[in-house]
């Protein structure tokens, strides 16, 4: 067995360990700990080995808790485990974060540990020496140039120096092409003074030809871009060879004189630069003028050339992350769909939900909640709503499937097997009475007057006891229907369950066992408590399938919008209990357009759809009731947020 000091010395990522005590092994149990690990029981295929952290204890979960390294700090976050985690005896509420010190005493269930940190803290008390500083915003600030007398060489040079660290600075903060290309324009203008007018031209796929998608004149006018009249000899020149072209006394050269857009525009003067990326051209950028025949030197083409690399760079950086978002959208549409065809009967509802989720948190900005309206999602945000919709249901995986499908309150065996029962019962009786007769005629030697008397009289209760029995089964059918509400009046279950029967031997027992009148009972709904909870905690295996994918910082909160779609503002929800201002504005939004699907959609097995109308009346009472958001709610009824989505 390794000690702690081999295992911090068997690489750097290890920081961190956990000693498991109360073992049978006379040395110490030490498992160690990287950035992240899951603990749980059973190993994870979806994890990596040094991801996972496995104790082989039976009242642990198969993931029971989570611990992350930040910075210098190590927290723990409890998954739902069934038997709880406790930090020095204190049980920790699941899905929050617990800081973890260097001694501290873990319980996971049965199995008892203490954390150990290997990080040293930096000493605060000790103040960095510094030699020199200077202020870098003047670097990262836009730079602008005195009003004085005409620049020098030097200071034109210090000036396009600051240009292109100017351009560095845009590429590297920019999110978007569009954004990319409007402040590359600003640039082109800052490097270079004697430009008029500038343009750029993209590729939208390897085999398409180049199309204009900006043109701009130095005054700030735009160009469209679909009039701008371009000189093919000079794209192919750029486009096919790859080279970058500087042409100064345009019109006396001869390769581009007879050029009837270099005539028309009178462009005297031209940079035409590809944008190239290994042995891909995604497109050029083209500057020129029609005043100055030497407006540009072979020291300018190097400038526009480095700023075109770096451009190209970036435009591929966002073709790469649109075909990862593709991707990712591909992904969680196909996940979803392969999930729901576990339920046809209820396909389409994630899809449904993310849609008026959509809808909900842009019409925010619309609301006359002034409170409201100033909550804004960015584009990042949104993305988070709608993954978060469509993922909602994704514990389902893992519940069973005549429980997922369940129509009624009984399953379908479960009624046939009461019906033969009925059936059984009546042939009882029926068995029961004759036999009487029989017994009766042998002790008394009945006349046939008497016999038939006594005959016509079994027949006859007979058929008021199968009159009773018919009854009584019509009243079970009735009861098998779910209720969508807890108001409707429950049929009357007492008498079937005291009705007397025997079987042949004398032996009595019951139309209705305890299991089939506690279903029956139910007052909303078709499931028992346990398969309720069954059902409840696809929430919590929701959260613990998502927590598992690397979800990037701008979608980090879709495990928790998620898991939090079926709490309420009062804390009667689950799985958490969650409060007020502890629920999200995002999950509310979710809530909202969860419950509303629930209620109008037209494929669930267990009951009619509700008309638009009536549902909005039933969420406007729970509204009062205090379960749902008022203010959210007001905003998706007059957005009109709930009407059926296009696809549905």
């Amino acid at each position: 067995m390794d000690t702690p000091l081999a295992i911090a010395a068997t690489g750097s990522a290890v920081s961190a360990y956990l000693e498991l005590i109360g073992t049978a092994s006379a040395k110490p149990v030490v498992l160690p700990l990287h950035d992240e690990a899951v603990v749980g029981r059973d190993p994870q295929d979806a994890l990596a080995s040094d991801k996972f952290v496995c104790v082989p204890e039976e009242t642990i979960s198969r993931r029971h808790a989570r611990i992350r390294r930040r910075g210098a700090c190590y927290f723990i976050e409890d998954l739902h485990s069934r038997n709880g985690t406790f930090v020095r005896g204190q049980r920790l509420a699941p899905g929050a974060w617990h800081p973890l010190h260097d001694g501290d005493e873990l319980s996971l269930s049965s199995a008892q540990m203490v954390f150990h940190s290997l990080v040293i803290p930096a000493r605060d008390s000790m103040p960095p020496v510094i030699t020199s500083s200077v202020d870098a915003t003047r670097y990262a600030a836009p730079h602008d140039a005195p009003a004085s007398a005409a620049p020098s060489d030097l200071e034109i040079s210090v000036l396009r120096l600051h240009a292109m660290a100017q351009v560095s600075i845009a590429l590297g903060a920019v999110t978007d092409r569009a954004t990319l290309i409007e402040r590359i324009m600003n640039f082109i203008f800052d490097l270079f003074p004697a430009a008029e007018r500038a343009f750029i031209l993209l590729k939208e796929s390897e085999r398409d030809p180049p199309k204009p998608v900006a043109a701009r004149r130095r005054d700030g006018s735009m160009q469209d871009p679909a009039t701008i009249r371009i000189s093919h000899t000079i794209v192919d020149e750029v486009l096919n060879k790859k080279r970058a072209i500087l042409s100064t006394d345009t019109l006396s050269d001869r390769h581009y004189s007879s050029q009837d857009s270099i005539v028309a525009q009178a462009i005297l003067s031209v940079m035409c630069v590809p944008l190239i990326i290994g042995d891909e051209v995604l497109g050029l950028i083209q500057v020129d003028t029609s005043t100055d025949p030497f407006a540009f030197s072979a020291a300018d083409l190097e400038i526009l050339t480095g700023v075109c690399a770096e451009t190209a760079v970036a435009l591929k950086n966002f073709q790469l992350y649109a075909d990862i978002k593709g991707l990712l959208d591909g992904f969680v549409s196909a996940s979803v769909q392969a999930i729901e065809e576990r339920d046809p009967v209820t396909a389409g509802h994630s899809f449904r939900v993310a849609e008026y989720a959509d809808r909900l948190a842009c019409a925010l900005d619309r609301s006359d909640d002034h409170e409201l309206r100033r909550i804004t999602f960015t584009r990042e945000q949104l993305r988070e709503i709608h993954y978060a919709a469509l993922l909602h249901d994704f514990g389902k995986v893992g519940v069973r499937e005549h429980i997922l499908r369940k129509e009624k309150k009984l399953h379908q065996a479960d009624m046939r097997l009461l019906e033969q029962r009925f059936r059984y019962a009546r042939s009882c009786l029926e068995r029961q009475a004759w036999r009487e007769l029989v017994q009766q005629h042998l002790r008394e030697q009945l006349g046939l007057d008497e016999f038939r008397r006594r005959k016509d009289g079994i027949e006859r209760d007979l058929r008021i006891e199968a009159a009773r029995l018919d009854a009584f089964f019509a009243t079970i059918v009735a009861a098998n229907e779910p209720a969508i509400s807890a108001g409707a009046a429950a049929p009357q279950l007492r008498p079937i369950r005291e009705y007397a029967c025997h079987h042949a031997d004398g032996e009595p027992f019951h139309l209705l066992d305890d299991d089939e009148l506690a279903a029956l009972s139910i007052p909303r709904g078709c499931l028992t408590p346990d398969e309720r909870r069954q059902i409840e905690d696809h929430v919590v295996d929701s959260y613990s399938f998502l927590i598992l994918i690397p979800w990037t910082r701008e979608l980090a909160g879709v495990p928790a919008i998620a898991h939090g779609h079926h709490e309420k503002l009062d804390g009667s929800g689950y799985p958490m209990g969650l409060k007020g201002s502890q629920i999200s504005i995002q999950t509310r939004i979710l809530t909202i357009s969860d419950i509303y699907d629930a209620l109008t959609a037209r494929d669930r097995p267990y009951k009619q759809a509700v008309p638009a109308e009536h549902a909005l009346d039933l969420m406007d009472a729970e509204c009062r009731a205090g379960h749902l958001d008022p203010r959210l709610f007001k905003v998706f009824v007059d957005s009109r947020g709930w009407e059926p989505p296009c696809a549905a």
